[in-house]
């Protein structure tokens, strides 16, 4: 008897043709999919090569509130090894001194406080104090290069301190300065904001007005973050500094791209997935033989192993082939990923070898091919038995009218003898796909809400007034509290604390007019200066729930408060907000720090009153709007169309998986409807059936889908919410569930034209004779 190998070889010498269009399509369709998994494994990884692309190694991030920089009396600490500090100036940088200044902040310091590096030129020198460094946004809103000259105006430190950057006229020194580099730093990719570098010489060449110093700490090798906290509170209102774990690459950031890589993961599975079906639905075509083949065979003597071995062995080599091709493609489109912001986190970009994906993920993928032949042939080997509708389709059947309806719905729900698989199989597949379909879109909307609704992450208002000074000026005060078009009015304020080694934005309030308060998640707002509201992701931290006491330390010392709620905290002054940070009454705010105040005017207005912003605006002689938003809805926003292409991307495949059922179907029906045409049946009729038939399948996955889909966003986005610290509450989609399940229907009698096309063609003394 001939081995097996022999046949194979036989085989594809005899249908070459066949073995490289094989090998052709799964180069062509596996080629995306090792494209995007490599991407995915690019993308996640991004953060940590940047980190050690940039070579710091710090371990502590450190926060000082307010006051000049005092990074010579953190380095003396026993417990410090090494500081890397920048200091927020109150300044800006011009062209000349009669023009306005570039949009950006101006900071004074070290590089690596901020994770950054330099892509031209060089740094600054920290002692030459005319020198400076920019990223590339805000050379861009510059119109600047390497080389320009321009001029650093500064405010003094008591204009700062009254009026933050509300003032008429710079009165602190102003620099000739020179751009001598660009960096990129990922604290531009976390608050959208351009910014400028100084060396630290700008701070010693007279008053200049400053605010908040960051920085990273590396430790001794024996001390711990405890012992540097310690160490802090010893010093001279050493309270005022805020510590935290050092994150090259900040939190958000990070958490934004692996959002993102998350999200092109699960197209990458979905891609996967589709690939997979469909191609080895095509690759088990080209192989299966029929009933009459399969009797030759056997009769020529070969074994089922040997008859199901001799076709496998054939595609196998070129399946292997078409990865081989595939992986090669992946590679030279590599350079493609990241893609969107998280580019900007891609320490080298170009060509880069994903070993995982490349070579395992490429033989993965055609052991996958291989297997889903593998057991097509055995199934065909093991020949399929007679069965019957069930109850419920016969009831749904014969209730049924017209005629092609219930034939059509037969069709879709009950298995042929000729098919191997089970029709309860396949439709759950397609249920399954269209239940993450609908829960993506739940999830989608949802977050779009989230982003578009600013009350949803906190800013319950429709403008604040503050430029980052004192307390609101008393006749800016009273003029919104006069306004008849203003309903709500709410001071806030924000000062840097902590509780223990975690740092805390606590804001207070103080309610002028109407009831404009934070919203509530659970618990009450606080009513005495010693009861705090603590945010959802603060309050996971700090293992605090409602009814608990926690201790903060300000920079008048530590201070007990009750925790009495949980709310969506406000982005004011600087604060995160949203999840994180704190609120109190003034009072309380106080008992942190004697000279606290509020700087920040919330204004509600009433409804129906246009125009009133721009009427108030003009009356305080500035510019009123809301907040930016926090980080953590900047990075929402990157990667906000994610759900959606999963959605697009899960109804792609779930017209693919129609469509093929229908094309496997009219095959192997056409003895039945061509039993039909010789009892009567005309063209347009056996037309309604497969028709029907689309119709039926498609409606039974989408009444089992849609709320099994619901349910699953509905789980998720409140996970999601609540994980953010926003307000959970969720709004189901009807009218776009309605619509998607309106479009599958038309995609899957779009898919049953040329279905119904061949069933139309076929002549029934043909088949008949042929079966």
């Amino acid at each position: 008897m001939l081995p097996v190998w022999y046949l194979a070889r036989t085989a594809l010498r005899a249908q070459w043709r066949r073995a490289a269009a094989i090998a052709v399509l799964v180069a062509v369709v596996g080629a995306p999919v090792l494209a995007l998994s490599a991407g995915v494994l690019r993308t996640l990884s991004a953060p940590d090569r940047y980190a050690a692309a940039v070579g710091a190694t710090a371990d502590v991030s450190l926060e000082q509130s307010s006051g000049r920089p005092r990074t010579d009396e953190v380095l003396a600490l026993p417990s410090v090894a090494d500081v890397e500090a920048a200091t927020f100036v109150f300044g800006g940088v011009a062209a000349s001194r009669g023009e306005a200044p570039v949009q950006g902040f101006v900071f004074a310091g070290s590089l690596r406080a901020f994770g950054a590096r330099v892509v031209d030129g060089r740094e600054p020198d920290r002692a030459e104090a005319g020198e400076f460094v920019a990223t590339r946004s805000w050379l861009a809103t510059a119109g600047a290069e390497v080389g320009d000259r321009f001029q650093l105006l500064t405010l003094t430190q008591v204009q700062a301190d009254e009026a933050g950057f509300d003032v008429e006229e710079p009165a602190g020194p102003v620099l000739e300065a020179t751009v001598v580099g660009v960096i990129e730093s990922l604290s531009e990719l976390q608050n959208e904001i351009p910014l400028t570098l100084f060396g630290t010489a700008v701070l010693d060449v007279g008053d200049v007005g400053v605010a908040s110093t960051v920085g990273l700490v590396t430790l001794e090798p024996a001390a711990t973050v405890g012992d540097l906290r310690a160490q802090l509170d010893e010093l001279a209102g050493g309270a005022s500094f805020g510590i935290a774990p050092a994150e090259i690459v900040p939190p958000e950031v990070r958490s934004a791209v692996s959002v993102q890589g998350q999200g092109l993961a699960v197209v990458a599975v979905i891609v996967a997935i589709a690939v997979i079906a469909v191609i080895g639905q095509v690759v088990s075509r080209r192989v299966r033989r029929s009933p009459a083949q399969r009797s030759a065979v056997g009769a020529v003597g070969l074994t089922r192993a040997q008859a199901v071995a001799e076709p496998l062995c054939a595609v196998a080599l070129p399946i292997a082939v078409g990865c081989f091709a595939a992986a090669i493609v992946a590679y030279a489109a590599s350079g493609v990923f990241p893609v969107g912001f998280s580019r900007q986190v891609e320490p080298g970009l170009g060509l880069r070898l994903e070993p995982v994906v490349h070579v395992l993920g490429a033989s993965l993928l055609a052991v996958l091919f291989v297997l889903w032949v593998l057991a097509t042939l055995v199934l065909d080997e093991r020949g399929t038995r007679a069965t019957r509708p069930s109850g419920l389709t016969e009831l749904l059947a014969t209730r049924c009218r017209p005629g092609p309806l219930a034939t059509g719905v037969r069709a879709a729900l009950t298995r042929h003898p000729r098919d191997p698989s089970s029709v309860r199989a396949s439709l759950l597949g397609l249920v399954l796909v269209l239940s993450v379909l609908v829960g993506a879109l739940t999830v989608g909307v949802n977050a779009d809400r989230l982003l578009d609704d600013p009350a949803q992450y906190g800013s319950n208002f429709d403008f604040a007034t503050g430029q980052g000074g004192d307390a609101v000026p008393e006749e800016v005060l009273a003029l919104l509290d006069s306004d008849p078009d203003v309903t709500d009015l709410t001071l806030y304020g924000t000062l840097l604390a902590s509780v223990g080694v975690v740092e805390l934005d606590v804001t207070g309030m103080q309610p002028v007019r109407g009831s404009l308060e934070p919203a509530l998640l659970a618990g009450r707002l606080a009513r005495t200066d010693d009861e705090i509201v603590l945010g959802r992701v603060a309050a996971r931290e700090l293992g605090v729930g409602v009814g608990d006491e926690v201790t903060v330390r300000g920079a008048d010392g530590p201070a007990p408060f009750l925790a009495t709620g949980l709310a969506v905290i406000p982005s004011v002054e600087g604060g995160d907000g949203v999840g994180e940070g704190a609120v109190v009454t003034l009072e309380g705010l106080r008992r942190l720090d004697p000279d606290a105040s509020l700087g920040v005017a919330a204004v509600r207005l009433r409804p129906g009153a246009p125009g009133a912003a721009a009427r108030i605006s003009d009356a305080l002689g500035f510019d009123v709007g809301l907040p930016d938003p926090p980080s953590v809805i900047v990075n929402l926003a990157r990667v906000r169309s994610t759900p959606f292409i999963v959605a697009a991307a899960l109804g792609a495949l779930a017209v693919l998986s129609i469509s093929h059922q229908l094309l496997l179907s009219a095959r192997r029906r056409r003895r039945d409807l061509s039993v039909l045409r010789a009892l009567g049946a005309d063209r347009r009729w056996l037309t309604g059936v497969v028709h029907w038939q689309a119709t039926a399948l498609a409606t039974a996955a989408a009444l089992l889908a849609v709320p099994l889909g619901v349910a699953a966003g509905r789980l998720v986005y409140r996970a999601y919410a609540e994980r953010l610290g926003a307000a959970s509450s969720v709004d189901v989609p009807f009218l776009l569930v309605i619509v998607v399940v309106a479009v599958l229907v038309l995609a899957a009698n779009a898919a049953a034209l040329v279905p119904a096309h061949r069933a139309r063609r076929d002549r029934p003394a043909i088949v008949l004779s042929a079966e």
